[in-house]
């Protein structure tokens, strides 16, 4: 036993390696970043809004400035990610790790270097009770059994063992999606993750709807916000005007309908009881009045309100 217990202490990653990791991964990052001479892109946006799409696309073409993805900047944020995720680290899930750790090394490097060349930031927009559920599904690792119509579903950031669920009975995927699913995301992202680390304070400025998208300026800093709902649309001219790329093309990246648990993820989003409360707290709200038009608001509520029973 004792033998056993040694050969596992010395197999397991250890503890101790782990800042020593973070720093060298940090030390990369930095030596990388130091040989552009412009600043970089950064995709800052919540989860599910496309912007896998805008960011391959942008890898495939922006080859002078270093181009980073994040969903959040936040450093109480990054820490709590980063201490629930401290178990993938050497693991097959190692780079949810280094995504904090990238997080942290972003907002980092912003705030040292005020006089640097400007940063280019780009976030996305979505209809937040869609979107909300599109994050929920992002969050479950689902595998298809053997019996069709049958998924096994478990969750790290839930902390969910496996389950199994079936197309034909979704409510345990309802219940699970109101107990354990962050739902404010939208709601708060702009002011959390836009105005406070870069001062720009887009939901007071206001957003042209019918153009799809639109750049503001605040000192060193340029921010391009698009409508996922548009993007197909608009990413041509919004690309061309905002760093100068000419046929800019989205590259179609982590699609929940084209996933192997679409089946699962359609029959939820037509089952799915959505209460009347949730779709107006989401709906009714100042994100949503800066980037959808009073008549797309009506149709979304219309919509998810459908589900009410």
């Amino acid at each position: 036993m004792a033998i056993k217990r040694l050969i596992s202490f010395v197999l397991k990653p250890l503890e101790w390696f782990r800042p020593t990791a973070k720093l060298l991964y940090m030390l990369r990052l930095r030596y990388a970043h130091s040989r552009f001479d412009k600043g970089p892109v950064l995709v800052l946006q919540m989860g599910k809004v496309g912007s896998r799409s805008v960011e391959a696309g942008l890898e495939a073409r922006v080859k002078d400035r270093p181009v980073y993805h994040s969903h959040f900047l936040s450093p109480d944020r990054v820490a709590e990610t980063e201490k629930a995720r401290r178990m993938y680290f050497r693991g097959v899930k190692h780079r949810y790790l280094t995504r904090q750790w990238l997080s942290e090394f972003v907002l980092r490097t912003f705030r040292a270097h005020k006089d640097d060349h400007k940063w280019k930031l780009i976030t996305l927009t979505r209809e937040p009770v869609g979107r909300n559920i599109s994050a929920f599904f992002e969050n479950l690792y689902i595998v298809p059994q053997e019996t069709e119509g049958k998924f096994e579903i478990s969750s790290d950031p839930y902390q969910l063992g496996p389950m199994i669920v079936s197309v034909d009975d979704t409510s345990e995927l309802v219940d699970l999606f109101y107990k354990r699913a962050r739902h404010d995301s939208p709601l708060h992202f702009f002011d959390r993750e836009i105005r406070s680390h870069f001062g720009i304070d887009v939901i007071k400025s206001g957003f042209p709807v019918e153009k799809g998208y639109q750049i503001y300026r605040e000192g060193r800093v340029e921010l391009l916000v698009l409508r996922l709902e548009d993007l197909s649309r608009c990413a041509g001219a919004a690309f061309r005007e905002f760093l100068g790329l000419d046929d800019f093309e989205l590259v179609n990246r982590n699609i929940a309908s084209k996933k192997h648990y679409a089946s699962l993820y359609s029959v939820f989003k037509k089952r799915v009881d959505i209460e009347e409360d949730y779709v107006k707290t989401l709906l009714d709200s100042d994100y949503m009045r800066t980037f959808y038009s009073d008549d797309e608001i009506r149709d979304a509520k219309g919509k998810w309100l459908t589900h009410c029973g």
